[in-house]
């Protein structure tokens, strides 16, 4: 009975430890621009380019808008952008590639430069917020309960691009 308790206290600690190490070497960013300048269908800000910066000014990543409704795609150095015209086995690879690079870098975004049309507007402060998935419940095989564990990121950045001004931005 001692030997089951023990060996249960090391499966349980050992779970939680690689969920620990996954999700903080794992991360996911959802990230959406608006233009509130009407000119974009929907609210969107279609074909914007994004480059998203630390405290110094200094480029972490670039990134650019879809060309419907304004969610943000940061763009890999080797794998370049994940979008739906992967094919569905390129699509994960290139999302497990991300998710590592991103984690390496989310912490230390403070500002994003980007270029709507003719519009151009520097150091936009970013306010991310952050949630972290569940170390108790990852190894849960459940579709809405388990699954390995993320930081997930987000955060909203609005814009008119006719004032070339930022209006508003949160997560």
């Amino acid at each position: 009975m001692r030997v089951l308790l023990i060996l249960l206290v090391i499966a349980v600690a050992t779970s939680a430890g690689y969920g620990h190490w996954h999700r903080s070497t794992h991360a996911t960013l959802t990230m959406s621009l608006k233009d509130t300048s009407g000119r974009g269908r929907g609210g969107g800000a279609p074909n914007a380019q994004l480059t998203f910066l630390d405290a110094d000014s200094k480029q972490l990543a670039r990134g650019k808008t879809d060309d419907r409704f304004g969610i943000v795609m940061t763009e890999h150095p080797v794998a370049g952008y994940c979008g739906s015209d992967l094919k569905p086995e390129d699509y994960r690879a290139c999302f497990w590639t991300q998710a590592e690079w991103l984690a390496t870098w989310l912490e230390d975004l403070r500002y994003v430069s980007l270029v709507i049309g003719t519009c151009r507007i520097e150091r936009v402060p970013v306010d991310l917020v952050l949630s972290r998935d569940s170390l108790l419940t990852w190894w849960v095989p459940l579709p809405h309960v388990g699954g390995v564990p993320f930081s997930r990121y987000r955060a909203r950045l609005e814009v008119d691009s006719r004032l070339c001004a930022v209006t508003s931005g949160r997560g």
